[in-house]
């Protein structure tokens, strides 16, 4: 998933104790209120557009007010917005940046803090204009790990979890991606085979904050076999501990979890046919099924954790859409260049299906 910038403006560098009391405090006086009324709308979804070129028209002072807009205007807590009231009364969206970012493009980023990129098609924000909810509170993150909902991160984004309450009847659960090293796994088979050795140091530098945690110059094999082996195990565990937390806090809740959109194609002949999907030609054959087993293993264990713990879960892994998919159909985009996502990220598209999955698994 997505690691957020590492520059912070000074409104979010407050300290992680404090940011977590102002948010504690600003939610359960928005629970406590008699009407939703003082929240503003769910935001519309934004229009859509074609490529990254089309929808940013060209012009750097339009992405920069848009980020200044959010710096200026927002604190790091939650978003808190209001539908008409005619589905469930408090609808809490906790997670990473699957959750949280779909088109990184002016007039797409929702309120909240810029290292967030939160954005107004991601499917939290779709099931909740769908649903009809009383109260929107959308807490995912770009860069979230399962830490990340006890405790402040490290820009000051207050713990997710405080964002629960007790009359909370809806929750959706998107988290994992990073504590595994997906990124990494991307970094290592994909960036680093096609970089020639005397820049790996400076490609090190630029993708630590990606590969956070996980050591990329051990090559794409040990990443996955022995690293993110070792994570999974780890998330398998940690998951069990997300989910007792949150019927603790948040005990009447309905809970559903979505695991991750397929990013790598089923086959190879998908790969060398897909221009967007060449880089991956530079890893071995080898090296590519590592990564397709990978992100079965991945929501293999996302799915588990949420069975046994009693949350509904949609795995919105159907072939045909990866990242290798033509971009009309692509669901997932390896550079986003072609559809406006985050690179490796869901796409417009991408984010309907998964918000379509949701409100199907809701109304089964």
């Amino acid at each position: 998933m997505f690691t957020s910038p590492s520059s912070r403006s000074a409104r979010l560098l407050a300290s992680g104790a404090a940011a977590a009391a102002v948010s504690a405090l600003t939610v359960s006086m928005l629970a406590m209120a008699p009407t939703v009324a003082a929240a503003p709308p769910i935001p519309a979804a934004p229009p859509a557009a074609g490529s990254t070129a089309e929808q940013f028209g060209g012009s750097s002072q339009a992405l920069g007010e848009n980020i200044a807009g959010q710096v200026s205007s927002s604190d790091p807590g939650p978003a808190v917005t209001s539908g008409d009231g005619s589905g469930p009364a408090r609808y809490v969206a906790l997670g990473d940046s699957y959750a949280a970012v779909g088109r990184i493009a002016p007039g797409a980023w929702s309120a909240g803090p810029v290292t967030c990129v939160r954005t107004d098609d991601a499917y939290p924000n779709v099931v909740a204009r769908e649903l009809g909810v009383g109260t929107f509170v959308n807490a995912s993150c770009g860069g979230a790990v399962t830490d990340d909902l006890w405790a402040p991160d490290k820009g000051g984004v207050p713990a997710q979890f405080d964002a629960l309450t007790e009359d909370t009847d809806l929750i959706s659960l998107s988290i994992g991606g990073n504590d595994v090293g997906f990124g990494a796994v991307l970094v290592a088979c994909a960036v680093r085979t096609n970089t020639a050795a005397p820049f790996l140091p400076v490609i090190d530098a630029v993708t630590g904050p990606v590969a956070e945690d996980f050591d990329t110059t051990t090559g794409c094999a040990d990443v996955i076999d022995r690293q993110a082996t070792a994570a999974l195990a780890e998330l398998d565990t940690r998951l069990n501990e997300v989910y007792a937390e949150i019927a603790h806090r948040s005990p009447d809740a309905r809970v559903v979890t979505t695991g991750y959109l397929a990013a790598m194609p089923e086959d190879d002949a998908t790969i060398a046919s897909s221009p967007a999907c060449e880089p991956l030609m530079a890893a071995t054959r080898d090296e590519r099924d590592k990564v397709r087993t990978f992100q079965n293993d991945l929501n293999d264990v996302v799915q588990a954790a949420a069975e046994r713990n009693g949350a509904t879960v949609v795995i919105p892994d159907e072939p045909g859409h990866s990242m290798c998919a033509p971009a009309d159909t692509r669901r997932v985009d390896l550079l986003g260049v072609e559809t406006g996502a985050a690179p490796v990220h869901p796409t417009t598209a991408g984010h309907a299906h998964v918000a379509d999955r949701v409100l199907a698994a809701l109304e089964g």
